[in-house]
């Protein structure tokens, strides 16, 4: 039998090159009689394997004793047997990952976090690490990752069944570390170790789906491999990257770097990891070791220049989390900060107000009582104005009507009267009905960008309308007009009060408004150059008329010609120039369209004979609405230096009829009635950037409290709608895996229900999968864009944020272009990301974030504070020891919250015993299993496979808790002959109940033992 250079008997190494074309010719391996005894004096358990399989061949291998007497009957009966290690004290972290830079970094992540040195590889890159435990705990697995526990083993020596060629150990062995030498683990290390790698794994389904942008998926897939991981093609690339990691291996530890022998570790590397049979691409020569010693000496030639690129994973960019204050000391600075607004703004009032009035926007931990704080000096502040006889009243703008109304209830003290302020199509309170009588002459007023109440109302002199008197919408018009206090959702901020805005004091913003500030106009390129209708003269100078006109078509037809020189996209200023277009022709031409624009004759009360001229009239006069918004865009385009700015774009064409539309996108601004009022803006997730594009000149300020009692868990995985929201254009095979993942997602949560009852549990998701939590006994639920400033939710035990509200691409792009003034570049992609733990270290977790600075910073604030939002409905802040919050984020993102754990999401999910309990009874034998739960296993081997896979045998038994959730239990044996003892476990019910439930399954049942009895 061959020996090893420095080993005793044959031990393979990476340095021992194995046998193969062109290449220098290598040893063997050890087998079961060769090493056990060595491996048993070193503390390690062997197990004899079948040669060139996985598997071991003696039964009962991993219940048995195995001490020198039994490795002696096992030399004795299988002399010349693979070599296993059984693991118990002995861990194995197994790598199963195929991707050389992944298996690296998490090689470099499982050396750090444990001290690991002994690596033993098969298929590389594939590796598994070896340490040790004094306390023996169950196999963990995520995906491709395993930690092999008690009741497992893995090959030390062998033939690699589907490589074909010897497992080999890249520095020491088993045969030179005792198991004592091993460095020390605990099972919660291992836990953590283990949702740290699984953060570097790439999406479930990553390869096959397609990315945002409509091509390729981003990630990596490789070369094109067999059904047993073996290379086909791809590889000269395969060779490439395998010498890559070689000579880099080389380099960190130091050793010298002679290419003949790099090259004999590349050849073992790649010849164990590729299809060989096959010649190369010309068809006749094969690869060799002279292929994988070019290689080498490529790699070295390189980094002798210093230009062989760095294989470090990028370093993982630290989320920043401001420091938090205690929860009184942030309130302090809160009501101090608000108190100097107030007495900003009350000097502003009682002033010549020359000075531009005080703007101040405050983030605040959600939580933290800002409405509360703001309303105590608000409502003092306005007693004190209305005892100085100056502008007392106050505006309130809130996300939505519902909020409205939720908060006028704070509001309402004695002697302050309060209304809210609700637009023509609300609905009236409690009723199903909109507040205006007359919507039609209502949108054909706001279609001509016409006021509202003067022509669909009431206007001095031309009637009013028919509803008028009995109208609900006039009534709370009247009640807006003497109240203390207003409150309106965010639209009226822009659109304006029915109100006199000399009677108020200042506004108060609460929560972000930016979003509902957007604003977009398209306009078909042959309705810029359509004539307009004709009707009364325009002017009182029909000669005047006419060059107006004359002036006003010579522009448009410019205009239409310039936007679509450059096809579809965004206009580009080099475009309008070449023309001859400037930003005062543009100006001009905005100002004509509105001096020549049609009067579509409205009036209150028109009656319905002159409605449909009205109608066509005001279609025409919103069409020169339209063209007007245009040429102020393309004004401001001109007065730039920027050749585009992405706010006008050219849309494709339409595929049936090939009309061109072109799209105007931009911002409001505050209705000029209020824009010059003190403005108090409260929002926990402010971004100065944005909040600026509507709101300028503010004072921002923070405002942070700390959460100690509020424990914050990532859940890495994918919860994308791609993966959980159905698609009537996705295949059968396609809608049928989102369905199953969302299936796991409610089990999950009907675990974690059980686990908290009788505590509450919010679940804030997509608005399409909402319904799919309802019913779960314990659980609430809310969706995105429809839970801020919401306080129902104050005292739930668990929140669980599933997903995430992801702009696409292209609507991510729209939203960049029309706040920011930017056409973004790049795309979606993965980053790594340092999320702050609650013990000051880092972990780092996989987010999906967009390679344009400005584009990242809309979608962070889409995305990421939206999901902050949801976390704030359980006003973490105000927990305490006897009421703690527990929050689950199950999405890609990193948010600037401190963590308490990161795990993956293949360690949250329900496994086979979960499921069993979920169903009302978990039982440890496969037949009753089938018979009992005939929904999840199909038959009885069904079962036994789903066991095996799980783990769940008697070798590792469950206590009185199984995943956080406390068990009940019995032994039980059926009737008859032949039947052994079996075990039962639930979480509600009695005995009998139980028992019972399981004799109608089963059949009668002999013996029954409750745990403890």
């Amino acid at each position: 039998m061959a020996r090893g250079q420095e080993h005793g008997p044959a031990q393979q190494h990476e340095d021992d090159t194995q046998a193969a074309s062109g290449g220098p010719n290598g040893i063997g391996y050890p087998t079961y009689s060769e090493v056990s005894l060595k491996l048993l004096d070193n503390g390690y358990e062997p197990v004899p394997l079948h040669p060139g399989r996985k598997s071991p061949r003696p039964s009962g291998w991993s219940t048995a004793i195995i001490d020198e007497a039994q490795v002696r009957r096992w030399n004795a009966e299988f002399p010349s047997a693979g070599v296993g290690i059984r693991t118990g004290d002995v861990v194995g972290i197994d790598i199963d990952v195929l991707d050389p830079d992944i298996a690296h970094q998490m090689g470099q992540i499982v050396e750090a976090n444990t001290g690991a040195t002994l690596m033993r590889v098969g298929l590389w890159p594939k590796r598994l690490y070896l340490v040790r435990t004094d306390r023996p705990f169950a196999k963990k697995s995520i995906r491709k990752l395993e930690i092999l526990g008690k009741g497992q083993q893995f090959v030390a020596f062998g033939i690699h069944p589907d490589a074909r060629k010897p497992y080999y150990w890249t520095g020491e062995t088993p045969l030179d570390v005792p198991v004592s030498d091993l460095p020390l683990v605990d099972e919660a290390t291992c836990a953590d170790l283990l949702n740290e790698l699984a953060a570097l794994l790439p999406p479930i389904g990553a390869q096959q789906r397609k990315s945002r942008t409509g091509g390729p998926s981003g990630e990596s897939t490789g070369p094109t491999r067999n059904k047993n991981g073996l290379v086909l093609d791809g590889r000269d690339g395969w060779l490439s990257a395998t010498a890559f990691h070689v000579v880099h291996d080389a380099i960190d530890a130091g050793q010298p770097l002679d290419a003949v022998a790099l090259a004999g570790r590349v050849w073992l590397r790649f010849s164990g990891s590729t299809d060989l049979f096959r010649p190369k691409k010309d068809g006749t020569t094969r690869y060799s070791f002279h292929d994988a010693l070019r290689k080498v000496r490529d790699k070295l030639s390189l980094h002798g220049v210093g230009r062989l690129p760095s294989r470090g994973a990028p370093e993982a960019i630290p989320v920043e989390v401001e420091p938090g204050l205690p929860l009184e000391e942030a309130r302090a600075v809160l009501s101090d900060t608000i108190a100097s607004f107030c007495a900003g703004a009350e000097a502003w009032l009682a002033s010549d107000r020359a000075e531009r009035a005080p703007r101040i926007g405050i983030r605040a931990t959600v939580g933290l009582g800002k409405s509360a704080v703001s309303r105590n000096h608000l409502l003092a502040l306005q007693a004190r104005l209305r005892d100085a006889g100056l502008p007392h009243r106050i505006v309130v703008f809130v996300q939505s009507l519902a909020l409205a109304d939720e908060a006028a209830v704070g509001w309402a003290v004695q002697g302050v009267k309060v209304a809210v302020h609700r637009g023509y199509e609300a609905k009236m309170p409690g009723l199903d009905r909109p507040m205006c009588r007359d919507l039609e002459m209502v949108r054909m007023a706001v279609t001509c960008g016409l006021p509202v109440f003067q022509n669909a109302c009431m206007r001095r002199g031309k009637g009013r309308c028919h509803n008028f008197e009995l109208c609900v919408k006039q009534s709370n018009l009247r009640e807006i007009e003497t109240a203390d206090i207003v409150l309106a959702a965010y639209d009226s901020l822009f659109t304006g009060l029915s109100i006199n805005a000399d009677s108020v004091a200042l506004m108060v913003i609460d929560e972000g408004c930016w979003e509902r500030a957007a604003k977009e106009v398209r306009i078909d390129l042959g309705e810029i150059t359509q004539p307009d209708a004709t009707g009364e003269p325009r002017f009182a100078d029909q000669q005047e008329e006419e060059r107006a006109w004359e002036e006003l078509f010579a522009v448009r037809n410019k205009v239409a010609r310039a936007i679509t020189a450059g096809g579809p996209g965004p206009v580009a200023r080099r475009h309008l120039d070449a023309i001859g277009l400037t930003p005062e022709c543009c100006a001009r031409a905005a100002d004509l369209e509105v001096r020549l624009r049609v009067d579509p004759g409205l009036r209150p009360g028109l009656p319905q004979a002159a409605r449909r001229r009205a109608t066509d009239l005001s279609r025409e006069a919103n069409r020169s609405l339209r063209r007007e918004v245009l040429f102020r865009a393309l004004e401001s385009l001109l007065r730039t230096v920027e050749d585009q700015d992405g706010r006008i774009q050219v849309l494709p064409p339409d595929p049936v009829t090939g009309g061109v539309t072109v799209r105007v996108t931009g911002v409001h601004q505050i209705d000029p009635s209020l824009s010059g009022l003190p403005i108090l803006h409260l929002d926990a997730t402010l971004r100065p950037e944005l909040a600026e594009t509507v709101l300028p000149v503010l004072e921002m300020t923070s405002v942070v409290a700390t959460a100690p009692h509020m424990t914050v868990t990532a859940v890495c995985g994918s919860f994308g709608k791609a993966t959980l929201v159905e698609d009537p254009k996705a295949s059968f095979e396609e809608n049928l895996r989102r369905r199953n993942r969302l299936q796991e997602c409610v089990d999950h949560v009907r675990w974690q229900a059980a686990r908290v009852a009788p505590g509450r549990v919010l679940v804030v998701t997509y608005k399409q999968i909402e319904a799919a939590f309802a019913g779960i006994p314990g659980v609430e639920t809310g969706h995105f864009k429809a839970i801020a400033g919401l306080d129902v939710y104050k005292d739930v035990a668990l929140l669980i944020v599933i997903g995430r509200p992801l702009p696409g691409n292209d609507d991510l792009g729209h939203l960049t272009s029309a706040y920011l003034g930017h056409v973004p570049t790049g795309a979606y992609h993965r980053v790594r990301r340092g999320l702050l733990m609650r013990d000051g270290s880092r972990r780092t977790i996989a987010a999906l974030e967009h390679e344009d600075p400005r584009a990242e910073l809309l979608r962070a604030a889409v995305c990421d504070d939206e999901v902050i939002q949801a976390i704030g409905r359980g006003r973490g802040v105000n927990r305490t020891m006897s009421d703690p919050l527990e929050v689950q984020v199950l999405a890609d993102v990193a948010l600037p919250v401190v963590y308490n754990r990161v795990v993956g999401w293949d360690s949250c999910v329900a496994d086979v015993v979960q499921r069993m309990l979920l169903a009302g009874v978990a039982v440890d034998s496969p037949a009753d299993a089938a018979v009992l739960h005939s929904g999840l296993f199909e038959t009885v081997a069904g079962a036994d496979h789903a066991f095996r896979r799980a783990g769940f045998n008697r070798q590792n038994p469950i206590g009185d808790t199984y995943r956080e959730m406390a068990v009940k239990s019995a032994r039980y044996r059926r009737g008859g002959r032949g039947h052994s003892w079996q075990r039962a476990w639930w979480i509600d019910g009695t005995c009998a109940g139980v028992r019972a439930r399981l004799e109608a399954a089963i059949g009668p049942i002999a013996d029954w033992i409750p745990y403890g009895d």
